[in-house]
């Protein structure tokens, strides 16, 4: 199960946080983002060397046109044409609060990448059939909770693991803990050494209800580098679910990773990590915010420039953060899109720091 993509199963599906409790995903109904969507804005990430403005004017896709099952490979096309390579990365997000299309365009070229993947499992386990047809149940009734919902659906994180303000999902949530408690052995082998691709990603996800252990948060890193983006999305997502919570962890979650994975040329590598680099640097550890500043500046400019705040705000609070402004001011004025500058001359500024 991925919680993410370029469907109506919303990007930042239930972005609740104890780090920005008004930051919860305002998500358009299933139907709402079914009917004839137009984009909102076309960003782009990994553009070091590239004239942005040049290509975005030489792009016959604009904000405003209506995105269609076409539109992403007339993107692709385009770009090829235009680069003489294709795009690392092209998503149509769902949705904005008004139910446009964010476009996200990735230019990486595959050239000095910090990120080793995973290498790709080969043996045949199994998943149990109840814990997937349970998955597809759950699946399902998130659907059904954002129609009902009028599109906003709020998680509680506070237990570390996502329980859904939803009664229906909520249920589920609480089966998938039981199994994953019970069944922990058997889902850990399954992250690290299935080759289905989609049974390690519905493992890593229950995995992040199972018992709040080191051997959960190890399994939950390993998998962030899995060569699946699916099963990358859950973990790290569950990782910032629990670093976002009440819960004491059972051992420190590592950050070097993912400060590599904001240069990824996946765009939801960069997202998810900035919500839980955003999370580790809440109590502005040196050495984290010394990380993100000398090894991944420019890609987290990048993600705190997107034209949608609700996209850039948490790479804006890093910024911010990394600045040494007052967290209060930081927490209030990093959803406009000024912030960023004013993030920038302080921290090229460091007497003012």
């Amino acid at each position: 199960m991925s919680r993410s993509g370029d469907d109506c199963l919303p990007d930042a599906y239930a972005a609740t946080s104890t780090l920005v409790p008004r930051l919860v995903a305002t998500l358009l109904s299933v139907a709402a983002c079914a009917a004839q969507p137009t984009i909102r804005a076309i960003d782009f990430f990994a553009y070091t060397g590239v004239d942005i403005d040049e290509l975005r004017s030489n792009l016959s896709i604009r904000p405003g046109d209506p995105w269609t099952s076409e539109t992403n490979q007339v993107l692709r096309s385009e770009l090829q044409e235009l680069l003489g390579r294709g795009p690392s990365d092209v998503t149509a997000v769902c949705c904005d609060e008004n139910g446009k299309r964010l476009v996200y365009i990735g230019l990486a070229d595959g050239s000095g990448s910090r990120v080793r993947l995973n290498p790709e499992p080969t043996e045949p386990l199994e998943l149990d059939a109840d814990l997937v047809l349970l998955y597809d149940r759950f699946e399902e009734a998130v659907r059904q909770a954002v129609s009902r919902g009028e599109g906003l659906v709020v998680e509680d994180h506070s237990l570390g693991y996502p329980l859904s303000h939803d009664t229906d999902v909520r249920a589920l949530e609480q089966r998938i803990r039981e199994y994953a408690r019970s069944n922990s052995s058997q889902l850990l082998a399954v992250c690290r050494k299935f080759s289905n691709a989609r049974h390690r990603g519905i493992a890593i996800d229950a995995i992040g209800y199972g018992a709040h252990s080191a051997d959960q948060i190890e399994a939950l890193t390993h998998s962030a580098l899995d060569p699946d983006p699916t099963v990358r999305n859950n973990a790290i997502r569950a990782l910032s679910v629990l670093a976002s919570s009440q819960v004491e962890l059972q051992a420190p979650i590592p950050y070097a990773m993912f400060v590599d994975l904001l240069a990824s040329s996946v765009r939801q590598d960069r997202t998810k990590s900035v919500v839980l680099l955003a999370e580790l640097t809440e109590g502005r550890d040196p050495a984290v915010l010394g990380a993100i500043l000398q090894r991944a500046l420019a890609p987290l400019v990048e993600c705190a420039r997107w034209s949608w705040s609700g996209h850039a705000y948490h790479a804006r609070v890093i910024l911010g953060r990394i600045a040494g402004l007052d967290e209060a001011i930081v927490l209030a004025e990093a959803w406009n899109s000024a912030f960023v500058d004013v993030a920038l001359d302080s921290i090229q500024r460091p007497t003012a720091r």
